[in-house]
């Protein structure tokens, strides 16, 4: 099928489309793009949703459609859930032609879930600017426009707390600072973003309190904590990490799983081995990816050569 014929057939909802029919929406030119936006833009928004969908659910299962260009296109509708699905759309998407979108739901009078949704998203490019892979203009507009909202005392408290996640990575004082108002509160979610916080920042010197919150006896808290660890990549905090692989909660156990993935060396190699071998048939494959995580720290040129 044609992209004429495709874009012919999605203004009709009488018309089945097979998935198959999609792929001529993948990877457009910016000329395909405006021929698809004019379509678009005279759809319901019942349809557009449906369509939507269904290209974010077909890109997840293949990694070779790119619905990118669509996405981004959706980032500057007026239907917020529209937004928020095209920012889940592009989750995995580092190519910094998207952050002025992004930064403009975010600085929009939008809802807050939509404009959390755009700060979580902004705080990958966090991560790559400091990593180097990011202009030096874009690390300065990402920090200065997260820290706006972050320090905004009058903005919504869920959208606050997703800044304060996305901003971690620069670690500046002002952001520690922030990190330690948010763990201060009793509200339990903004502590959790404190938590999620401190394994982004890189900054060792947060172990102690981390160490400290994986006997917490919220499993959200526990959970986030062991993230934060297998972030922070420290072997000393293997042995409280393997406490976990008792918890009482599975998703703590997976979290401890995947942390000790990250964080390698032979003991945490020794914990998921026996894990494997001794262990809840349920946690087996999460260990089993773990601990190929960890034999690709210690070799990654054996993966090479398998592939």
């Amino acid at each position: 099928m044609s992209l004429e014929q495709f874009l012919e057939n999605i203004s009709d909802p009488a018309i089945p489309l097979s998935n198959s029919d999609f792929i001529e929406l993948s990877d457009l030119s910016p000329s395909e793009l405006g021929v698809f936006a004019r379509h678009w833009f005279l759809l319901s928004r019942e349809r557009k949703r449906a369509l939507l969908t269904t290209l974010v659910e077909l890109a997840e299962d293949s990694t070779e459609l790119d619905f990118c260009t669509i996405y981004k296109m959706c980032l500057k509708d007026e239907d917020e859930w529209l937004q928020e699905k095209a920012i889940d759309g592009l989750w995995e998407y580092e190519d910094r032609s998207v952050l002025p979108g992004l930064m403009q739901v975010l600085t929009s009078p939008r809802g807050a879930a939509v404009r959390a949704a755009a700060a979580s998203a902004l705080g990958k490019f966090s991560l790559l600017a400091q990593e180097g892979y990011l202009l030096a203009r874009d690390a300065v507009n990402i920090h200065s426009t997260l820290m706006s909202i972050l320090q905004d005392p009058d903005e919504s408290l869920e959208v606050r707390r997703r800044c304060l996640e996305a901003v971690a990575p620069f670690n500046t004082p002002d952001i520690r600072d922030y990190v330690c108002w948010a763990y201060q509160s009793d509200d339990l979610d903004l502590k959790t973003s404190a938590i999620f916080a401190m394994g982004r920042t890189g900054d060792v010197s947060w172990l102690p309190t981390l160490v400290k919150e994986l006997d917490n006896r919220e499993p959200s808290i526990r959970y986030e904590t062991a993230n934060a660890c297998g972030d922070l990549g420290e072997e000393d905090v293997v042995p409280y990490l393997m406490d976990l692989l008792e918890d009482e909660d599975y998703q703590v156990q997976i979290a401890a799983l995947n942390a000790l993935g990250k964080i390698g060396g032979s003991l945490a190699k020794r914990a998921l081995t026996r894990c494997i071998e001794e262990g809840d048939a349920s946690l087996e494959e999460a260990a089993r990816v773990a601990l190929e995580n960890v034999e690709f720290l210690e070799d990654p040129m054996a993966f090479s050569a398998e592939v």
